[in-house]
């Protein structure tokens, strides 16, 4: 079943609507799809800008849940895929979190082409954000996202998908 105006506005609470749009994310963009980046990226321009945007940051919530900032810069490191993270932050009205990881992105930039061209162990990576003061300097950003996702409630970052699909839920169903 597809997301629908009617099935928004028929949740009964949070985590039904989240249950929706997560599943309509899953259908929208499998595993597979994610997996191919230029596929990813291609799809994320033809969906709905509730959709795009809710794709676009969900690897951040992961990153957040599992690690902090400076991994996730690590794992996620396509510039065209942060440019897409910080939209989807901006478009999902969570400026904060916007704010915060554009500032962490403005440290971790100049290291970015290293850590994309070297086939890091786990063990290196440690040392290498330490090393580099990556870790020192983003700890702070972590800090605040962590606490910005404390402040969301159980869904963590992901409570901006299902504030933004009340407000707009026309832009979260895609069009047949």
């Amino acid at each position: 079943m597809s997301l629908t105006l009617a099935s928004i506005q028929a949740a009964a609470d949070d985590n039904s609507l989240f249950q929706l749009l997560s599943d309509e994310l899953s259908e929208q963009f499998p595993p597979e799809l994610q997996q191919d980046r230029e596929r990813f990226l291609l799809a994320l321009k033809k969906a709905p800008p509730g959709l795009r945007s809710m794709a676009g940051t969900h690897d951040l919530d992961g990153s957040m849940a599992l690690d902090d900032l400076a991994w996730h810069f690590l794992n996620h490191n396509d510039e065209r895929f942060l440019r897409e993270t910080v939209s989807s932050l901006r478009q999902l009205e969570a400026a904060e979190a916007a704010e915060v990881f554009l500032v962490a992105w403005d440290m971790v930039k100049p290291y970015l082409s290293e850590i994309r061209t070297h086939d890091w162990e786990a063990d290196e990576l440690h040392e290498y954000l330490d090393r580099t003061g990556i870790q020192e300097k983003v700890d702070p950003l972590s800090e605040r996202m962590w606490a910005i996702s404390a402040r969301c409630g159980d869904l963590g970052l992901m409570q901006f998908w299902v504030n933004y699909a009340r407000k707009y839920p026309e832009r979260c169903v895609v069009p047949y």
